[in-house]
Parts: C-alpha cells; sequence; structure tokens
C-alpha cells in the first residue's frame, strides 16, 4: 500500500551548486566550503561535510600562502578569482560524488548567507581600505 501524499518524505532544501560557486568567488572558498558542508550534512553526510570544510579552509590557506610569497602583480586579483572559481567547481564535483541528482532537491535561500557574509566582509575590506 502507497504512503500517503503528506506522509512521504520529501528531499530537503540545499543550497545550488550556483549559489556555492558565487560565494566561493565573490568572498572565500570557505563561504562556499560552508554551503556545500551545510548540503552534505542535509543529506545524512556529515564526515563528508568535515572534509569539504576542512578541504575549502586549506585552500583559502594555501592561496594565501602562495600569494605572500609571490612578487606583487597587478594580476593578484586575477589568481584570486581563479582559485575561487577552481574551488567552487571542484566543491561541487565533490559534492555530486555524494549527492546523486542535486536538482531534485528545492533549492535553499541564499538571503541569510549573503547577509552575514557582508556583516564579516565589509568591514574588512574598509579597513584595509583605510589603512592604505
Amino acid at each position: 500500500m502507497p504512503l500517503p501524499a503528506a506522509s512521504a518524505t520529501a528531499n530537503p532544501p540545499l543550497y545550488s551548486q550556483r549559489s556555492v560557486r558565487l560565494f566561493s568567488l565573490l568572498f572565500t572558498a570557505i563561504a562556499g566550503g560552508v554551503f556545500t558542508a551545510h548540503n552534505l550534512r542535509t543529506v545524512g553526510q556529515p564526515d563528508a561535510a568535515r572534509k569539504a570544510l576542512w578541504g575549502s579552509v586549506a585552500v583559502v590557506a594555501l592561496m594565501a600562502i602562495v600569494l605572500a610569497l609571490l612578487p606583487y602583480s597587478p594580476n593578484t586579483g586575477a589568481y584570486t578569482v581563479g582559485v575561487g572559481l577552481a574551488s567552487a567547481y571542484g566543491l561541487n564535483g565533490y559534492a555530486d560524488r555524494f549527492i546523486a541528482n542535486p536538482r531534485d532537491f528545492p533549492t535553499k535561500s541564499i538571503w541569510r548567507p549573503l547577509a552575514i557574509c557582508l556583516l564579516v566582509f565589509v568591514p574588512i575590506v574598509a579597513l584595509l581600505i583605510y589603512a592604505f
């Protein structure tokens, strides 16, 4: 006997792969890693979520070390954009190993994480501008 429609389990909402890419590109790979970790935790993969989060932290740390060792170049912004985009696609590929069809899940709103990221990054950017 099939389950009634009201008691059938629906897929939980997840952050879209596009929002992971956007936040990784605009903020840092850590923001995309947090989104991916949340998605993986939601589908019942806490170990994979932890690896995604720590992997994104490692990418940002490695990028900071490499950029500190490189001589100044006007192309530094392009390097950070490239690394952010590459890490976003890496996070999406990693999540695809655990989430069979992400399009079957409803998308989760990004307004609250966007407000949090802006509350963190706007003062940092303002302090950097003021310092120089």
